[in-house]
C-alpha cells in the first residue's frame, strides 16, 4: 500500500460522503457515496451508497450504484444495483442482482 492510500477498516461504521483524490481501501461499514481515484471495496466491507471512481473492485457486500473506466466484480462479493463502465468484469462466484451498462468516457 502506498503511503496515497486510505485505509478503512471493519470496526468502522461511517455515513456521510467520501471524497477522496487517491486510492481508498474499504473494509468498513459505510452509508452514503464515495468519491475516489480507485476503489477497493475488501470482503468486510458492507456498502449503502454510490461510488464513482477510475476504477472499483468489489469483494464485499454493496447496494447501490458503481460507475468508473473499469469495474471488477469478484467472486464471493454481494452486489445490488447498477453499473456503467468502459470495461465490467465479473467474476464466477459472484452474488449479483444488476443492471449493467458499458460505456466510453465514464
Amino acid at each position: 500500500m502506498s503511503s496515497s492510500n486510505s485505509l478503512l477498516l471493519s470496526d468502522v461504521e461511517l455515513k456521510g460522503k467520501i471524497t477522496e483524490k487517491d486510492d481508498i481501501i474499504l473494509g468498513c461499514k459505510f452509508d452514503g457515496n464515495i468519491v475516489a481515484s480507485k476503489v477497493n471495496v475488501s470482503d468486510s466491507a458492507i456498502i449503502n451508497g454510490d461510488i464513482n471512481a477510475n476504477e472499483i473492485e468489489v469483494n464485499g457486500k454493496i447496494n447501490g450504484s458503481l460507475a468508473a473506466k473499469k469495474v471488477k466484480i469478484n467472486s464471493g462479493c454481494n452486489f445490488e444495483g447498477d453499473v456503467v463502465g468502459e470495461s465490467i468484469s465479473i467474476q464466477e462466484g459472484a452474488n449479483i442482482k444488476i443492471q449493467a451498462l458499458t460505456k466510453k468516457g465514464v
